[in-house]
């Protein structure tokens, strides 16, 4: 639950921001969306990294990606390369329950902001920053 100080806090912030969501985990996917949705973003869910790449071929460009780690078929990591060359403006976030040496492991020489599953909301809302309107 986001206390109310985050939620009159966010208000300002994101009306109408679109927020890309690849996670193949269903209930991690749907809570995002709720959240986000509830603090005025628009989120657009996705279970695999090839069906958001379907959606960005088509030209949309979110501000934000939040992107699992590990996805079925292509991961995390690849996605985000691939999501930097169709849409150099998105500003991907990763998400994992990866332990933090792997984790530093993978990210060796890319500056990707990462948040630990489960994510803590307020650390999300924060990472996203305010809205450009």
């Amino acid at each position: 639950m986001v206390s109310p100080a985050v939620s009159i806090a966010t208000e300002w912030q994101a009306r109408n921001d679109e927020v890309l969501i690849v996670e193949d985990e269903q209930t991690a996917r749907r809570v995002l969306s709720l959240l986000l949705s509830s603090s005025g973003y628009r989120p657009q869910t996705f279970r695999t990294a090839e069906e958001a790449l379907v959606w960005l071929d088509a030209g949309f460009h979110p501000r934000t990606a939040l992107v699992d780690l590990d996805l079925p078929g292509m991961d995390g990591l690849q996605f985000i390369t691939r999501l930097q060359r169709l849409s150099p403006a998105t500003r991907p976030i990763l998400l994992t329950a990866t332990d933090q040496d792997t984790l530093t492991a993978k990210l060796r020489n890319r500056p990707i902001p990462y948040l630990r599953k489960p994510i803590d909301f307020a650390d999300l809302l924060s990472l996203l920053g305010p809205a450009e309107h």
